[in-house]
């Protein structure tokens, strides 16, 4: 069974990394629909893959036509897209409060279903507009066997890299604090405004020892 990974467009950095997981790597310049695979996963630019997962979600793809990843708790089809596009959508799946996907990582099998879906989702994107709604529109037309996976299998579109909060340094958060002097010549440190919070602690804990 061949699995294949299909860009939207060139990544060398990604490509590397496929061929070492063994998997051929196609450039898509046309329809999905129309490339030769057996399971497949579809990688929109910029979105963080997560290797060590792949495997599970091919092994997936024998029992089910697609899966992909949710795109985030309690954001709903009602919260995208312009009024005429929620209408429209909303004719489809007749109600708005259904979750959306991270369509940017799909995995999706060579199966009549998985085809159609595929087909479907082009033809819902081919008139533009919110992406999530289309894939949406497509999934509730096909109805296919479809997996949704955690939300922690996909990770924010950002240029191949995952976003990570920024850690700031010993040192500074050191700088931020304050010094309170708790015995002639030892000092301990505390939050601006809890000085005397923390003198008081320390003097009740320094009493204790005292009468051990």
């Amino acid at each position: 069974m061949t699995d294949v990974l299909i860009l939207r467009e060139p990544d060398k950095e990604v490509q590397a990394r496929a061929k070492r997981h063994r998997l051929e790597v196609v450039i898509a310049d046309g329809s999905l629909a129309e490339i030769e695979f057996d399971r497949a996963l579809i990688v929109a630019p910029g979105t963080v893959i997560p290797w060590d997962l792949l495997r599970h979600g091919f092994h997936f793809l024998k029992r089910w036509d697609a899966a992909t990843p949710l795109w985030r708790y309690g954001k709903v089809a009602a919260d995208v897209g312009a009024p005429a596009e929620q209408k429209r959508t909303q004719k489809i799946t007749r109600d708005l409060r259904v979750l959306l996907y991270a369509q940017e990582l799909l995995f999706v099998r060579s199966s009549p279903d998985g085809r159609a879906l595929l087909a479907a989702w082009e033809e819902e994107m081919a008139g533009g507009g919110e992406a999530r709604l289309a894939f949406l529109r497509a999934v509730y037309r096909v109805k296919p066997l479809f997996l949704a996976l955690p939300r922690t299998w996909s990770s924010e579109v950002q240029s191949g890299r995952r976003k990570r909060p920024a850690r700031r340094s010993s040192q500074s958060r050191r700088s931020k604090l304050v010094r309170v002097e708790i015995a002639p010549g030892r000092y301990v440190r505390c939050k601006p405004g809890d000085e005397e919070k923390t003198l008081k602690q320390w003097r009740r804990q320094l009493r204790r020892g005292r009468r051990r």
